[in-house]
């Protein structure tokens, strides 16, 4: 069994029983993110189990996006996100986290996925913009995250 770790699995300290023969890996940039202030130590809770640190190819990272494009998300994952799904679309492998978009996207995708310690998504959801004083949507990701018909905060939305 493989498992990539997300940020949110190492923060929340998620655990998986019956981890003998199992392989881990995470990315490079979810090590950046972990290593900043006190979630450090969750990662030397860790440091009991071989995590493998592994970039995914550019194929992969490709697919994710356009996938990310299809259902909204692309604005709700951050680059790392990104670089997890297409790692755990590259390997096979479950991604352990609790990020709904995250889950969203990997459910698209096929890749499996595990929920820690919220519940995890019910269904895929895709997303739009939507400007909160006039009510226009938008197909794409206004500039700076204003309206261009009245000025208001533009944000995402289910379609």
């Amino acid at each position: 069994m493989i498992y990539i770790l997300d940020s949110t699995a190492i923060r929340s300290g998620m655990q998986v029983s019956g981890s003998e023969g199992v392989e881990w890996y995470t990315t490079p940039s979810v090590l950046e993110e972990i290593r900043k202030g006190k979630v450090a130590e969750n990662l030397e809770l860790l440091a009991g189990i071989s995590i493998t640190v592994k970039r995914p190819g550019l194929d992969s990272l490709d697919s994710v996006r356009k996938i990310a494009e299809k259902t909204g998300d692309v604005g709700r994952l951050s680059p790392t996100d990104v670089k997890i799904l297409a790692l755990a679309l590259e390997l096979g492998g479950t991604i352990l986290t609790d990020d709904y978009s995250i889950q969203n996207v990997a459910k698209v995708l096929g890749v499996e996925y595990m929920a820690g310690t919220e519940k995890g998504i019910s269904e895929v959801y895709e997303w739009t913009w939507r400007c909160r004083g006039c009510g226009r949507y938008f197909d794409d990701k206004p500039a700076g995250l204003e309206c261009s018909v009245c000025g208001s905060e533009v944000r995402t939305v289910r379609k």
